[in-house]
């Protein structure tokens, strides 16, 4: 029995191809700030406030894709999340509102607005090494608990440990992080991605364009089945993804951010097992929506 798993997520790809390959090429910018030199000069002037950080957001999206499988089909998704953040430490909740759930895999046939996700994460942070052509190392790991709709997946809920690492190589960054899940479907997954945020000149925003790569290793036939050969499980790249996400700040405390995306099938057994696993039966897919964050 194949198990269908909930989780976490007209524009042509060649274009975000092209976005990519021309900000990768582009001379060293500033990655993260909306004013370098004013920012570093106010934080060595001012220590940094030893106090939590709390950031509010919310993700308005034309499907909800988690992993490259399509987990909404013909409705926008809402997608609401808390962090809060204290000296490496932090604490996130997320969810999923479906504004017109069809599931092609409910135990029960439903119709309709409907909240069906719950996640919390647990994770810590810590930078490794900090230098000028290695600009930071840091260390990633936590814990992720998915709280799913028993409608929609009986097997129960997942539970994942990961642990990464993530590079800032000044005018890029490099990042690469491993899942383990260990509750109701088991396996390991890889993903490693690139990306370049970049300055743009006008309303102090900055663009973040990335590729990133998924390959699952599963142990569980019956969560993750071989198309090709369904006793066995699925090994092997899974999914590519393009983006770009246009960071606009509104406010002291506020960002609004377009943004846009592709998901790619990486060819053989992936192919088909997208196809069986998202609600759409399709393999590649392009989103798009916004992001906003209320951030102190």
């Amino acid at each position: 029995m194949i198990v269908r798993r909930i989780g976490n997520t007209g524009l042509a790809s060649a274009v975000l191809v092209i976005l990519l390959l021309f900000s990768l090429n582009l001379s060293p910018v500033a990655a993260q700030t909306e004013n370098p030199n004013t920012e570093t000069t106010t934080a060595a002037a001012q220590p940094a406030e030893d106090r939590p950080s709390v950031s509010l957001g919310v993700d308005f999206l034309s499907q909800y894709i988690w992993r490259g499988m399509a987990l909404s089909r013909s409705s926008a998704v809402i997608q609401p999340s808390i962090t809060v953040a204290y000296k490496g430490f932090s604490v996130n909740f997320w969810g999923n509102w479906d504004t017109s759930e069809n599931a092609p895999f409910a135990v029960t046939p439903r119709t309709g607005s409907k909240w069906n996700e719950t996640d919390f994460t647990v994770g810590y942070s810590r930078d490794l090494y900090n230098g000028e052509r290695l600009k930071a190392l840091t260390l990633n790991l936590g814990f992720i608990y998915y709280a799913l709709d028993g409608v929609i997946s009986p097997q129960g809920d997942s539970c994942e440990f990961y642990t990464g690492l993530s590079a800032d190589v000044n005018w890029f960054k490099l990042a690469a992080t491993y899942n383990r899940e260990f509750m109701h479907y088991p396996g390991n997954w890889l993903t490693v991605g690139v990306n370049r945020v970049f300055d743009l000149p006008f309303l102090k925003s900055n663009l973040d364009i990335g590729n990133s790569y998924i390959f699952l290793f599963s142990d569980d036939a019956a969560a993750y089945p071989n198309p090709n050969n369904p006793e066995k499980a699925f090994s092997g790249p899974l999914v590519g993804q393009l983006y770009a996400t246009w960071n606009i700040p509104v406010h002291k405390w506020v960002t609004v951010s377009p943004k846009v995306g592709f998901w790619y099938a990486l060819g053989g057994d992936s192919t088909p097992l997208l196809n069986a696993f998202s609600w759409d039966t399709q393999h590649n897919h392009v989103y798009g929506g916004i992001n906003v964050t209320v951030a102190f």
